[in-house]
C-alpha cells in the first residue's frame, strides 16, 4: 500500500506526518509542528494604548416649537413640522371658493390648527395653499421667512436716463379755422398730444386699425364722432380708477356703494360681487355716468364672432374682442376697457391726454 509523507514548516519549526492519504499526512504534519509550538515560552503582557476619541461638540439645535426655527422651509412643510412637534393634530386645508374668469381665477384657501383659522388667496391652490399657511404662522407667533430680492443675471447700475433734445418729439394739432399759425401759440399746449410709436404701447395693447376705427365710426378728420370735449378731472379719473381696480380684483367696489348711497337715482347696489366683466364695466357706468355701447360682427373666417365697444368716457375708449360666442366677446371687450380704466389715475399724471379722438385696445378671448 502507498504511504504519503508530507512535510511542513513555520518558521524555524519542521513537522512531518505520514498517512494513508495526502489528507491524512497533512493533518499528522500540523499536529507534530503544534507540539512544537507548545513548547515555546508565553508571550509578555502588553497595555493597548487607547485612542483619542474627540469629543464631537454638539450643534445647537433650535427646537421646532422656537418662533425661529424653519427659517427656509416652505411654509406648508414648517407648520406640519410645528404641529408634530407639538404632538398635535396637523394643519386641515380647505378650499373655500374659486371665483373669476377660467384665464382670471382666483382659489382661497382656508387652513385650520386648533381654534385658529386663516385664509390665503393664490392664482392657483398651490399659491393660495402656501399663503394661508403664512397667515397661520403669523397668527401663531412664527416669524415669516422675508422673501429676498432677486439678483439681476447682469449686474448694472441702475442710471436715470438722461432726456435728449430729440428725444421729446411731439405731434400738434390744431382745430380747424383757427386762423394762421402766428396766432394759434396760445393754443398749442390746449390740443399737443405726446408722440407715442408701437414699442410705447403696454403689453396687449394694439392700435386701432383704420378699417376697425371706420366701423365704429371713429376717424380723426370731421367725420369724428361727437365725443364730448371735456376738460379732464382728476379727481373722477382717481375714483373711477379705483373702482375699477376693485372690481377687477373682488367683484364688488366698497367706493361704487358709497357713492349709490348718497346718490339715490344712480341704481341700487347689486348683491354678491359680480363676475362678469360685461357686468362689472355696466356697473361702473351707472355709477361714474358714462355710457357703453356695444357692436357685434357676424362670425369670420375663422368661425369666430367679432365685438366692438365704444365708452363715453374721458377720455373716450374704444377695444374689440374675438371669442366663439357673443358673450364672450363682450367679456373680454369689456375686461380690455376695465384694465384702462384702472390706470387712468397713472394716465392722467405720466401721459396727459386733451385730444377729442378716443383711445383704442384690442383683446382676444
Amino acid at each position: 500500500m502507498k504511504n504519503f509523507v508530507t512535510k511542513v514548516s513555520v518558521g524555524e519549526f519542521v513537522g512531518e506526518g505520514e498517512g494513508k492519504s495526502k489528507k491524512i499526512s497533512k493533518k499528522n504534519a500540523a499536529i507534530a509542528v503544534l507540539e512544537e509550538l507548545k513548547k515555546l515560552p508565553p508571550l509578555p503582557a502588553v497595555e493597548r494604548v487607547k485612542p483619542r476619541i474627540k469629543k464631537k461638540t454638539k450643534p445647537i439645535v433650535k427646537p421646532q416649537t422656537s418662533p425661529e426655527y424653519g427659517q427656509g422651509i416652505n411654509p406648508i412643510s414648517r407648520l406640519a413640522q410645528i404641529q408634530q412637534a407639538k404632538k398635535e393634530k396637523e394643519p386641515e386645508y380647505t378650499l373655500l371658493t374659486e371665483r373669476g374668469l377660467p384665464r382670471r381665477r382666483e382659489f382661497v384657501m382656508q387652513v385650520k390648527v386648533g381654534n385658529h383659522t386663516a385664509e390665503g388667496t393664490g392664482t392657483n391652490k398651490k399659491v393660495a395653499k402656501r399663503n394661508a399657511a403664512e397667515n397661520m404662522l403669523e397668527i401663531l407667533g412664527f416669524k415669516v421667512p422675508q422673501a429676498q430680492p432677486t439678483k439681476p443675471a447682469l449686474k448694472s447700475e441702475e442710471k436715470t436716463p438722461i432726456k435728449k433734445p430729440g428725444d421729446g418729439r411731439k405731434v400738434t394739432f390744431f382745430e380747424p379755422g383757427s386762423g394762421d399759425e402766428n396766432g394759434t401759440s396760445n393754443k398749442e399746449d390746449e390740443f399737443r398730444m405726446p408722440y407715442l410709436s408701437h414699442q410705447q404701447l403696454p403689453a396687449g395693447i394694439l392700435p386701432m386699425v383704420p378699417e376697425v376705427a371706420q366701423a365704429v365710426g371713429v376717424s380723426q378728420g370731421h367725420h369724428t364722432k361727437d365725443f364730448t370735449r371735456a376738460a379732464p378731472n382728476p379727481a373722477k379719473a382717481t375714483v373711477t380708477a379705483m373702482i375699477a381696480r376693485e372690481l377687477l380684483y373682488g367683484g364688488t367696489s366698497p367706493t361704487a356703494e358709497t357713492i349709490l348711497k348718497n346718490n339715490i337715482s344712480s341704481g341700487h347696489v347689486p348683491h354678491g360681487p359680480l363676475t362678469r366683466p360685461s357686468e362689472q364695466l355696466d356697473y361702473l357706468s351707472r355709477v361714474q355716468g358714462f355710457q357703453v355701447e356695444y357692436k357685434d360682427f357676424p362670425k369670420n373666417n375663422k368661425n369666430e364672432f367679432v365685438s366692438l365697444i365704444n365708452c363715453s368716457s374721458q377720455p373716450p375708449l374704444i377695444s374689440h374682442g374675438i371669442g366663439k360666442d357673443v358673450e364672450s366677446c363682450h367679456d373680454m371687450a369689456a375686461l380690455n376697457i376695465l384694465k384702462l380704466l384702472s390706470e387712468l389715475d397713472q394716465q392722467s399724471t405720466e401721459m396727459p391726454r386733451t385730444g377729442n379722438g378716443p383711445m383704442s385696445v384690442c383683446g382676444r378671448c
